[in-house]
């Protein structure tokens, strides 16, 4: 598939764009793709991070593929029969473009990350979405946030690894959106406030320190009934969790800036680099001297 030329065909009209932005950078980075229509992987066509000023319009007859875009900041819109669809900060939108649709910017700047997808099973993936519409909330330090920035790092690469990393992201962003969809319209047990908050603050306030005592003074609750339940309702004891969220942003870090191993341990709360590098290892099977070889790798 040339995904360029399919999409300069498929403009219903001139896009209206900011100066200095090309039509095409609408699609990132154009993937050099093998033409394997009986592939078994999803995979990328391009894919890439945008900053879009006013004004920015794209109005598209269809393309034969679907898109993933992660709105960071500002605000975007989808149109599609005559609804509009509002894309919103820290939103992930997974859509089927086999059908016209326009994109417009709705608060400038509009940053987001997209991806341009294909696979034989994506047409099922997205017949389970009850909406037909696909928008789900993404906080910035979740693992779906993590899966996403992974997608673009290792989107396009060649070889056989790189394919199976990619496909296995794509199916488990993907499936994130699904199961979320499909929780809204299924009841769920109910989880106690004080518990769905301790999460919430393990999930952005990650870099501070917690420890049991401060938490049973902050809830007044015991600690033991706080592990009890909070390991019920989420899987793991809550320093656990919390520990693994802060590996999770580690190696997002590791793959997206040059900063060193101690000035990552810092980052995600924990300044003694010999429990960061030992907790590392626990939870990865790596140093993260090594993950990030074996990523560039």
């Amino acid at each position: 598939m040339d995904i360029k030329a399919d999409f300069l065909n498929a403009l219903i009209s001139a896009p209206k764009l900011f100066p200095g932005f090309q039509a095409e950078k609408f699609l990132g980075q154009i993937y050099d793709m093998d033409d394997e229509p009986d592939s078994p992987f999803f995979s990328a066509l391009s894919g890439g991070s945008i900053t879009a000023l006013s004004p920015f319009s794209f109005d598209i007859r269809s393309l034969d593929c679907y898109i993933l875009l992660y709105t960071k900041s500002g605000c975007g819109k989808l149109l599609i029969e005559n609804q509009v669809h509002t894309l919103t900060e820290s939103s992930l939108l997974f859509f089927d473009c086999h059908q016209r649709f326009r994109f417009d910017i709705a608060m400038s700047p509009w940053k987001y990350d997209i991806l341009f997808l294909t696979g034989k099973n994506l047409p099922d993936y997205y017949n389970m979405i009850p909406e037909k519409i696909s928008i789900t909330p993404i906080p910035p330090y979740s693992e779906t946030a993590f899966h996403f920035e992974k997608l673009l790092f290792f989107a396009g690469g060649k070889s056989l690894s790189s394919k199976l990393t990619v496909s296995t992201l794509i199916n488990t962003v993907i499936t994130g959106c699904i199961l979320h969809h499909l929780s809204e319209g299924e009841s769920s047990p109910h989880i106690a406030s004080y518990l769905t908050q301790m999460k919430d603050l393990f999930d952005t306030d990650f870099q501070e320190n917690y420890s049991l005592d401060e938490l049973q003074e902050r809830f007044h609750i015991s600690k033991y009934k706080l592990c009890r339940e909070f390991g019920a309702a989420f899987g793991m004891p809550p320093l656990q969790y919390l520990n693994r969220k802060r590996i999770e942003f580690a190696k997002h870090l590791l793959l997206t800036t040059s900063l060193k191993v101690h000035e990552v341990g810092s980052r995600v709360g924990i300044d003694n680099t010999n429990h960061f590098i030992s907790l590392f290892k626990k939870f990865t099977g790596l140093t993260p001297l090594e993950f990030k070889q074996k990523s560039r790798e």
